[in-house]
């Protein structure tokens, strides 16, 4: 046991202080937070595993009750996940399951990750002052960026893995860089636009330094984990047309209205709930943290004046991406997003604290490792302690809704409320925004018919149909690619150009069995095969192919 805590006395430390940061979890009912359709999503996700929707796609109660293809382009790992524990602990325990992940595990991997570099005790650094860093508790309790919180749990383990596989060569590390990578594309489209240039040149460096001897793992690796995101990156890239995007980068969502200031990131400490304002006082908080970008500092200084310098080149590629990521926050970048037209799905310049923070942590680990024995350990402690006492306070929503129950809330007011949430982020192209939550059932819009017995899944509907002559009828589903419609077994030809591009079609006279079935575009199902493929063979190389890794 004494072996045991002498070993991992560091990962401990960092487990207890997690404590901190997720005590909110452990408090009954639910708590406030922007984005309020953590429940809906998982409950949307079951009905996708009970309908055998996978991927899942599709949902049908989102689109204020017309359905849309929610899970086609927005990150699905953490509802994969949440509606499996969802099982177990309902939706709202699965839901701050959730939170708590990637709150407990960012740390653990900024650990493994600075510790793999510079040694044990800066690696606790690092590990600390990313589980304490502002911006994760933003994530978390104010805006409830869950996709984006998974990202930056899962990108320290990204990195750490590529750094284990090219000095070690190992296919266990093949196999973990490889899914983790994985992992993390699939965790939040942005965080993938942002940080995937960094991996390459993370890879890259340390490739060089290594004499490229594991180019190939490196390269095979990388490809295994797009194709075994290739079922979302590939529909969610080439089918973005197919809904309105716009919708994603207009008004206060466009990157122009949301520049922040220099003193935004180094001096206001401030804090409040607030939507993101960066010209009002009334804005949440764009802060580096204090004391992360101290350190960045003071081992600036400290290389400067070192008579022996030690991890230069380490240290002047996080410092030069830790310099860009704080310039991509401030207007006088405006001509790169100007001429990286996507980077305008980014939405947030001030997303780029997600690269600050992962910087920042690891240059306060590498200012620790400058020091040795007994300075290391007063040094590091000093670190910890302020780190703990500056920013332990944020993590913390504004308000507990202590009586709030799975049944409360998917029920009533509160479910149609999330019905209509971000109900126009991933609207289809030939739909109009409705006003109104959408009928519980076809309806006929010229003739006569009998409507009855209407079944809505994720991924199909039914109804049965009596008419007394030839009927035109709309179905309360969202037109998008590839919903088909059978009446009586035969494939029709149905129509999205009504009111709110809903589907339409017209009933022959008599009786009736109405099916429609949501299916695979040809890109859909490549990305399928390409993953089921991507998986097989990196069954294979992990069982089979040792004289890869030699």
């Amino acid at each position: 046991m004494k072996k045991f805590f002498l070993n991992n006395w560091p990962m401990l430390l960092i487990l207890a202080l997690s404590g901190l940061v997720v005590w909110p979890l452990f408090v009954s009912g639910f708590f406030s937070h922007h984005d309020n359709l953590q429940v809906i999503r998982i409950f949307e996700m079951r009905k996708c595993f009970a309908d055998l929707q996978i991927p899942c796609r599709w949902v049908p109660d989102m689109g204020f009750g017309n359905g849309y293809p929610l899970f086609n382009f927005y990150g699905p790992l953490p509802y994969y996940l949440g509606a499996i524990a969802s099982y177990v602990l309902g939706y709202i325990g699965a839901a701050k399951l959730l939170f708590f992940l990637p709150l407990f595990l960012g740390g653990v991997g900024m650990y493994l990750l600075a510790k793999e570099i510079f040694g044990k005790v800066p690696g606790l650094v690092g590990g600390i002052l990313y589980l304490f860093a502002p911006y994760r508790a933003l994530d978390s309790y104010v805006r409830g960026a869950v996709g984006e919180s998974f990202a930056l749990a899962v990108i320290p383990f990204v990195f750490y893995f590529y750094l284990r596989l090219i000095k070690i060569r190992n296919r266990k590390y093949f196999a973990l860089a490889t899914v983790t990578t994985f992992l993390f594309f699939v965790s939040h489209n942005i965080m993938t636009l942002v940080f995937a240039p960094l991996i390459i040149i993370w890879i890259v460096f340390w490739l060089y330094k290594e004499n490229w001897n594991s180019l190939k793992l490196s390269l095979v690796s990388l490809g295994l984990a797009f194709g075994l995101a290739a079922f979302f990156i590939l529909p969610a890239f080439f089918e973005k047309g197919l809904v309105q995007t716009d919708a994603l980068t207009r008004a206060e969502l466009d990157f122009r209205a949301q520049y922040v200031k220099v003193s935004q990131l180094f001096i206001d400490r401030s804090w409040n709930y607030a939507g993101s304002q960066p010209q009002s006082a009334n804005t949440i908080s764009y802060q580096i943290g204090w004391p992360h970008w101290w350190l960045v500092v003071l081992s600036l200084i400290a290389v400067i004046v070192a008579k022996k310098r030690k991890n230069v080149s380490l240290f002047a590629l996080l410092l030069s991406i830790f310099m860009l990521a704080i310039f991509m926050t401030h207007n006088k970048s405006a001509r790169i997003w100007e001429f990286v037209k996507i980077l305008a799905y980014v939405q947030f310049p001030w997303r780029f604290l997600s690269v600050i923070i992962f910087t920042s942590s690891l240059l306060g680990g590498y200012f620790a490792a400058l020091f040795k024995g007994k300075w290391l350990v007063a040094v590091s402690t000093v670190i910890i302690a302020l780190t703990v006492i500056l920013n332990w306070q944020h993590f913390k929503p504004e308000h507990f809704y202590y009586n709030l129950t799975d049944n409360i809330l998917l029920s009533g007011q509160n479910f149609i409320d999330q019905q209509k949430g971000a109900l126009l982020d991933y609207i289809p192209k030939t739909a109009l925004e409705p006003r109104e939550l959408a009928p519980a059932a076809p309806y006929v819009v010229t003739g006569k018919a009998d409507i009855n017995s209407f079944v809505n899944k994720s991924n199909r509907w039914t109804f049965n149909a009596n008419t007394g002559s030839q009927s035109m009828v709309e179905v309360p589903v969202f037109d998008f690619p590839n919903w088909t419609v059978f009446i009586n077994g035969k494939k029709v030809v149905h129509t999205n150009d009504n009111v709110l591009g809903r589907i339409g079609f017209t009933l022959p006279l008599g009786k009736s069995k109405i099916e429609g079935k949501f299916t695979n575009t040809p890109i859909r199902t490549f990305g399928n095969a390409l993953t089921v493929v991507s998986f097989a063979l990196l069954a294979i190389i992990y069982a089979k192919s040792r004289k890869f890794f030699v």
